[in-house]
């Protein structure tokens, strides 16, 4: 059973279509988590010398 439907999915063309358009939403998703981890990383910071120049 699980073979037969294993052998189905693989020889499907649009499974193996939309299992390439998975990977590039993660891979996607990743670059946008990493940027604003990084975005706010630095802007934490940066408010943090204005705040300390403020004072």
């Amino acid at each position: 059973m699980f073979r037969v439907s294993w052998k189905r999915f693989v020889d499907d063309v649009g499974a193996a279509t939309a299992m390439e358009y998975g990977l590039i939403a993660a891979l996607v998703v990743t670059a946008i988590v990493g940027g604003v981890t990084l975005l706010g990383t630095n802007a934490g910071a940066t408010y943090t010398t204005i705040a300390s120049k403020v004072k």
